[in-house]
């Protein structure tokens, strides 16, 4: 700081002072912000297998009914007591779904903005944990979205955040990151996060120089060690790859798809083109795998068909996991005319110490995505 600022502070009050130095140090680690949470209230990335869930959010559309009604219905009924956020345009919308989906233990809290949106929650934001006796959630947007300046939807999605934290206030605060991201590029646990190439070539000589740069920035910002993954699978993260707790991550496997099923099942499976059971792509999951064992973790392959599209997955990773009561439970896809590989997914979950409560989402893969695409965490105990 020049001595001309300092001469200037001296002449402020002191409470202007503390807040222009509070600012200052929150601002390297989490960009600008529409409200600036102090650094000691922010606490790290929340990880995606540790904890009891208390707050979910979803986004509903009526002209994305046929895709998400579904899901919506199989996930929402099986959750405990707990508070789901309903982001919607009009209540109505939230009517609508509230009548398809039926009795619940959760309850569905309906979030009405002014901008339009899709139905692809999980991408919006992060959610950080509180810190230092804080009770409000920091919900840290990406700098921008990906197509928003040609799809409407698509641009209202950036102000997703900032909607949902308007809403909650005080319990959640928005705040702008300085980075290029989706919600669906990291996997985390208590320790690490695992961050797919996207991040890294969204940001590389745009937002950071080096790859080393980005690294130490997302430590900051995430709070967690992390791991940028080299694989070459053009996915968001959860497609094939999840935490689950116990330094151990799943894995996806074609190989193991390709074993479960005769030629005549493979050839049936709903896949655009057919399943992709290829060495070149096995090969590309093993590489994720082996680059999670060098970073100390215990790794298990599952089930994983994977389409010629190289976009369509009948993956059982695209998971919401929770933890409560001593017991873990994975709300895993499952899809109509892959049974063989629902049940030996479920199998691998199982051995994982999961109990395994399936959602249908046939409706939602044929779009690249699944349950973790549609479902974020807003907060666990």
């Amino acid at each position: 700081m020049n001595t001309f600022a300092k001469s200037n502070l001296l002449q402020w009050p002191l409470g202007i002072v503390l807040g222009i130095v509070a600012a200052l140090v929150a601002m390297p680690f989490l960009g600008g912000a529409p409200k600036a949470a102090p650094r000691s209230t922010v606490g790290a990335l929340q990880s995606d297998c540790d904890g009891a869930i208390e707050e979910l959010v979803i986004h509903y559309t009526p002209d994305s009914a046929e895709i998400v009604s579904v899901p919506y219905r199989d996930f929402l009924r099986a959750l405990p007591v707990l508070t789901v956020h309903v982001v919607v345009r009009r209540q109505a919308d939230f009517e609508t779904l509230r009548a398809f989906v039926g009795a619940t233990s959760c309850k569905l809290n309906p979030v009405v903005v002014d901008h339009e949106i899709t139905s692809w929650s999980r991408d919006r934001w992060l959610a950080l944990s509180p810190a230092g006796g804080a009770r409000a959630v920091t919900i840290l947007s990406p700098k921008g979205e990906l197509g928003a300046d040609v799809w409407p939807q698509r641009k209202g999605d950036e102000s997703a955040g900032e909607s949902l934290a308007k809403a909650l206030a005080p319990n959640a605060v928005a705040v702008r990151s300085e980075l290029f991201f989706d919600g669906g590029d990291f996997v985390a646990d208590d320790e690490t996060v695992f961050v797919t190439p996207n991040v890294r070539r969204r940001n590389l000589q745009l937002t950071v120089e080096t790859e080393a740069e980005l690294r130490h920035r997302l430590e900051k910002i995430l709070g967690r060690e992390v791991v940028l993954l080299d694989t070459p699978l053009d996915h968001h993260a959860g497609m094939y790859l999840m935490a689950a707790g116990n330094r151990t991550v799943l894995v996806g496997d074609p190989r193991a798809a390709r074993a479960a099923l005769s030629l005549e099942q493979a050839a049936a499976q709903p896949l655009k083109g057919g399943p992709d059971f290829s060495e070149k792509t096995c090969a590309a999951f093993d590489a994720v795998a082996e680059q999670c064992a060098k970073a100390g973790y215990s790794v298990k392959r599952i089930p994983l068909a994977p389409g010629k599209d190289g976009r369509t997955y009948l993956t059982y990773l695209n998971a919401i996991l929770d933890q409560r009561d001593g017991q873990r439970v994975v709300y895993m896809p499952t899809f109509d005319g892959a049974e063989a590989l629902n049940e030996a997914a479920a199998k691998v979950w199982q051995s994982a110490g999961y109990e395994v409560r399936p959602v249908n989402c046939t409706s939602s893969y044929r779009l690249f995505g699944s349950l973790r695409c549609l479902v974020s965490v807003l907060r666990r105990g």
